[in-house]
């Protein structure tokens, strides 16, 4: 048995959002060793954030979404034998099928993001963007998929989850119960800096974040200034690339191993986030560590960590772009330094030391 004796799965770092940071925090908290689908340079850099445990790769990267999906099914299934060597292994995102390969005596943690929304509530949404005659094939690989998940949900010791919006999907579509551990922020990152003139953006550029719809209303507010933080691997990005297109208020910038995102956030205005149906959003939570009010969607997981009005300022779920304009145009400068200390406060509910404590207890 090795000294450490627990570790996380992780299903890719691919990006550099927040569930990567997540990730980084927890292993920090549990001295654990990291295992992922593979580890992309379009993710954050472990070795360079001081990371000095284990880094198992079960593939090789793949970015072609589908085909990735079955080639990390297929790993986790087939090349996870590492995971009998230690006695907890936590799992995140995707890859629980790999519990098929954890001894008995292994207490099997998962932190489950939301149940795959590919085959639950946004199900429908997937399979609008499949081609007509491929939609067969993709309805048996999701009935496949959904039989295995409920199978290995099944197994597991203990779920814990981001948010009692999550907690209550896990509950309605799966009938299972679940523990809440809200994702930290590490203020000592996230702090105010200065207001600089501009609005951010820096959700992953995927359909469900709506950052199209951002886009769409600064086009038509040339006097705001836009900028959008991205990540090489985002899946609406040409599509985001060209909305924006001849439009100067609008910048788009990706970070190498994320240096300078924290200055970004700590400069700006106000954050923008309107996703569909967000578990919990970390995002809004950085935003508001750094002093910065948020322009935010009212849906069930992003009403548990603001206030309206003191922390933020609510639009209507379905996020017309009237609604955005509005918003923009009535968190000004001055208003947004009016909420500094009530973001402050509020991001101080979700520190990493009340993360570490309870994470360390429940595991």
């Amino acid at each position: 048995m090795p000294e450490n004796k627990t570790i996380i799965l992780h299903d890719t770092f691919l990006y550099k959002w927040w569930w990567e940071r997540l990730i980084m925090m927890m292993w920090k908290a549990l001295d654990a060793d990291i295992a992922s689908g593979f580890f992309s340079e379009g993710s954050f850099n472990l070795r360079e954030n001081w990371f000095t445990g284990k880094m198992i790769s079960v593939s090789s990267e793949i970015f072609k979404k589908w085909f990735r999906h079955i080639k990390l099914k297929h790993a986790f299934l087939f090349k996870t034998s590492f995971l009998k060597e230690y006695d907890k292994v936590v799992f995140s995102w995707d890859c629980i099928s790999a519990i098929r390969q954890c001894s008995k005596k292994t207490k099997k943690i998962y932190y489950c993001h939301t149940p795959p929304r590919y085959l639950y509530d946004l199900h429908y949404l997937y399979l609008q963007k499949v081609p007509f005659l491929i939609k067969p094939v993709f309805k048996i690989f999701c009935a496949v998929f959904k039989y295995m998940y409920e199978k290995d949900i099944s197994k597991l010791d203990m779920i814990l989850t981001n948010s009692i919006n999550t907690q209550k999907r896990i509950k309605e579509f799966l009938d299972i119960d679940s523990e809440i551990l809200y994702p930290p922020v590490d203020m000592k990152q996230f702090q105010f800096i200065w207001q600089e003139d501009y609005y951010l953006s820096f959700a992953r550029l995927a359909d469900a974040k709506r950052v199209d719809r951002i886009v769409q209303a600064f086009k038509q507010m040339p006097d705001k200034k836009l900028i959008v933080i991205y990540g090489e691997n985002d899946p609406a990005k040409q599509k985001i690339f060209d909305l924006a297109e001849g439009s100067d208020n609008i910048q788009f910038i990706t970070l190498k191993n994320n240096v300078g995102f924290t200055d970004y956030v700590g400069n700006a205005i106000a954050t923008i986030y309107i996703p569909i149906d967000e578990d919990f959003g970390m995002s809004p939570v950085e935003s508001m560590s750094a002093g910065k009010p948020v322009i935010w969607v009212d849906d069930w997981g992003l009403r548990e960590s603001i206030v309206h009005e003191k922390t933020w300022l609510l639009i209507e779920k379905e996020a017309h772009i009237d609604d955005i304009i509005a918003a923009v145009k009535k968190i000004t400068s001055k208003k947004a330094l009016s909420m500094k200390d009530d973001c402050e406060k509020r991001a101080r509910d979700f520190s990493l030391k009340s993360f570490e404590k309870k994470l360390k207890k429940l595991i």
